[in-house]
């Protein structure tokens, strides 16, 4: 047994000094720095990052087809998810994010802020995949939701990027902004806003996203939005139309967005107001160095390791050139010192 580990330790070193020999030595310690890459190391720097929460409006009215980004007649929940998924590329590594929804008045966050670089992939398939079917409601309520969101990215430590038309269902003349006022200040925000300015009818689609129908006035009073109009309406016949008139104070079935009503939610919030009509509006509003901060953040590590382990393969590929610099060198030392000891004696 001392004999053969003997004899197998004899051959490890002539091979170990033939690799040192030819060099073949930094190959093999190129690949095992390549090692811990495999595992993903991370390391904390102090880093300027923009954590954020999203919060996506899937309420009725984002149903609207009037955007005109990617392509004519798009809805506007599909503008909104791009939106957020070119903000969160545009935003620096190290900087956290959550995604959000809302529909009625409340705010659903669906995960735990991430590190943007490193979970991408996985964040931009959950916003890729919101769909109007995870609505639990159709009506919503901007004002209440915003306040909320505000408590849940105060929470998280977050600022918020909150995307809707502002279509309130039931709708009111103005947004009532005592509780909002009350924590400005608290977070930094940013509203953006989606939709047309013409009012459009708030389109029925079936499970194949394709319009059926669209909502009438009968229809916004059997939703509960005019109480004092629902025995009227509900007396008439199946598909019969209340008489020209009766029900002119609904408006609940067409919808554009509602710039007065956001604009007194971004001065009771102090959140700046900004429309979109394609992604690069929502990127360029977030780059916004108020918007940012000094924080110590998780970073990618595995260029350390692939940087030394270039270095390695580098000095193996040249270790024969080296040697025979420094060899060189040492003989030009030997023979100039050889020389003055000669000429000294």
């Amino acid at each position: 047994m001392r004999h053969s580990l003997k004899h197998w330790w004899g051959h490890f070193c002539v091979h170990l000094r033939h690799a040192v020999k030819n060099g073949a030595i930094f190959y093999i310690l190129a690949g095992l720095a390549l090692l811990p890459v495999w595992f993903e190391p991370q390391m904390r720097l102090k880093s300027v990052v923009q954590d954020t929460l999203f919060v996506i409006d899937i309420s009725e009215s984002m149903n609207v087809r009037d955007v005109n980004y990617p392509k004519p007649q798009t809805d506007r929940l599909t503008l909104a998810k791009l939106a957020v998924r070119e903000g969160m590329a545009s935003l620096p590594c190290g900087s956290r994010v959550a995604v959000g929804l809302f529909a009625g008045d409340e705010s659903v966050v669906l995960f735990e802020p991430l590190e943007v670089c490193r979970h991408f992939p996985a964040i931009e398939q959950v916003v890729s995949g919101l769909d109007r079917r995870m609505r639990w409601i159709g009506d919503s309520w901007v004002t209440n939701v915003l306040t909320a969101s505000i408590i849940e990215a105060e929470k998280r430590r977050l600022n918020l990027v909150l995307i809707t038309d502002g279509d309130e269902m039931p709708q009111r003349s103005a947004p009532i902004v005592t509780e909002l006022a009350k924590l400005r200040g608290k977070i930094k925000g940013l509203l953006l806003g989606v939709g047309g300015d013409a009012l459009q009818p708030i389109p029925k689609l079936n499970q194949k996203d394709e319009i059926i129908g669209y909502w009438t006035r009968e229809d916004a009073v059997l939703e509960g939005n005019h109480p004092n109009l629902l025995p009227t309406v509900r007396a008439l016949a199946k598909g019969e139309q209340a008489p020209e008139g009766m029900l002119d104070e609904v408006t609940e079935h067409v919808s554009s967005f509602n710039k007065v009503f956001m604009q007194a939610l971004s001065q009771a919030s102090g959140f700046e107001l900004v429309r979109i009509n394609t992604p690069v509006d929502a990127v360029n509003a977030l780059k916004n160095s108020d918007y940012q901060k000094q924080a110590l953040a998780e970073r990618d590590a595995r260029w350390i390791f692939s940087l030394v382990a270039s270095v390695l393969v580098f000095l193996g590929w040249f270790w024969q050139t080296i040697k025979s610099t420094v060899a060189s060198r040492r003989w030009f030392k030997f023979k100039r010192s050889a020389s003055v000891v000669i000429n000294a004696s």
